[in-house]
């Protein structure tokens, strides 16, 4: 008799358990996403240094210049009572040689799991800075590789190991970042145990949008990637608007202040920047937009003057046209596609490119 009873409760069991995994499917659904970019076009640029530092014109053939190549997978399970579970993971490559992007990460854009509830998402992995989050919608060039991006790589930089919390009440939106070692890539640049500064980034901001007008606030503070420099430090304090001031025309401003005691990176500066956005028709726009940055630490004032456009063939492609003149001083090196990247210091330079875009 015990061991009907026994058999009788395992039964019971099994099938209490099994109801349970019933109803909690019930509500559980979950869905996975593949979407992806693939970007390319020539170039043409003047005054790319060379050996012995010399003036050269390239033509080239680039990837991602309306926006960056990629394919990633974006998933969510509802877990009920509100309750979501979020990952993505989007892959940075370049389409003319079929290279991987940000260091040869095999998902270096992005890389996160975590929870999203009515009051926010927290979610942990390598993510994109708030930074980056907030100005999409703000610069007069879209983003593009020769915009505002090209002023500071901190406008689309992401962060390893690191914790973030996005949440909105309303039109305004909160975004804010910890990480314990920003770069994994750098020698000493990451976790080092008993150096908790070392590589440390902590970074936060807030949006508002409602009607015309869009504005937010960021600030970002990044520390020494060695032992020796983890007590430097390198900030930002970011802020930018956008107002459409008739139906087809949106204007756009913002300013970055800029302090660093990091050695790569020392410097304090100033960036400045306008420009505009034209809806010529549903399928053209037009954008230009002035940057101009104040190196105080170093007596430069380069100043970069861009104009793209883009034409609609559908909803998922385009053909894109950018044209830009970067003008140096004093021995800056800010070239079209941002500092360092090959122009003579102090010669100035000039780049046009064409390009097509596709969504999938």
């Amino acid at each position: 008799m015990k061991q009907f009873k026994s058999k009788r409760h395992i039964v019971s069991g099994l099938v209490a358990a099994g109801s349970c995994l019933a109803a909690s499917g019930a509500h559980a659904q979950s869905s996975v996403t593949m979407y992806g970019i693939v970007d390319a076009g020539i170039s043409y640029v003047t005054n790319v240094s060379k050996s012995g530092g010399q003036n050269h014109s390239a033509a080239q053939m680039f990837s991602g210049g309306e926006a960056a190549d990629r394919f990633g997978f974006r998933g969510v399970e509802d877990l009920g009572g509100g309750l979501k579970a979020v990952f993505q993971l989007e892959n940075g490559f370049s389409v003319v040689n079929g290279t991987l992007q940000q260091n040869g990460r095999l998902f270096g854009r992005q890389a996160f799991v975590g929870l999203e509830t009515s009051y926010g998402a927290v979610t942990l992995g390598r993510q994109r800075v708030p930074i980056y989050d907030f100005f999409v919608p703000l610069d007069p060039l879209g983003y593009y590789n020769w915009s505002l991006v090209a002023q500071d790589p901190q406008y689309a930089n992401r962060a390893d190991n690191s914790i973030k919390y996005v949440a909105s009440v309303g039109p305004v939106k909160f975004d804010a970042l910890f990480s314990t070692g920003y770069d994994a890539t750098i020698e000493n640049g990451a976790q080092v145990p008993g150096e908790f500064r070392v590589g440390q980034e902590i970074s936060g901001g807030a949006s508002y949008g409602a009607g015309p007008l869009l504005a937010a606030l960021v600030y970002d503070l990044r520390r020494g990637t060695s032992v020796s420099t983890q007590g430097n430090k390198e900030q930002r304090i970011a802020f930018g608007a956008s107002y459409q001031i008739a139906s087809p025309v949106t204007v756009f401003a913002g300013y970055k202040w800029f302090n660093s005691s990091v050695p790569a990176t020392a410097a304090r500066s100033d960036m400045y920047y306008g420009g505009l956005r034209v809806e010529c028709s549903p399928a053209l726009f037009v954008s230009a937009a002035t940057y101009y940055t104040n190196i105080k630490s170093a007596g430069q004032h380069p100043i970069d003057f861009g104009i793209n456009t883009q034409y609609l063939l559908s909803k998922a492609t385009s053909l894109y046209a950018e044209f830009n003149y970067v003008k140096n001083s004093n021995g800056s090196n800010l070239g079209v596609a941002g500092y360092g990247t090959g122009v003579v210091a102090s010669a100035n330079q000039t780049g046009f490119a064409v390009g097509i875009h596709h969504l999938f």
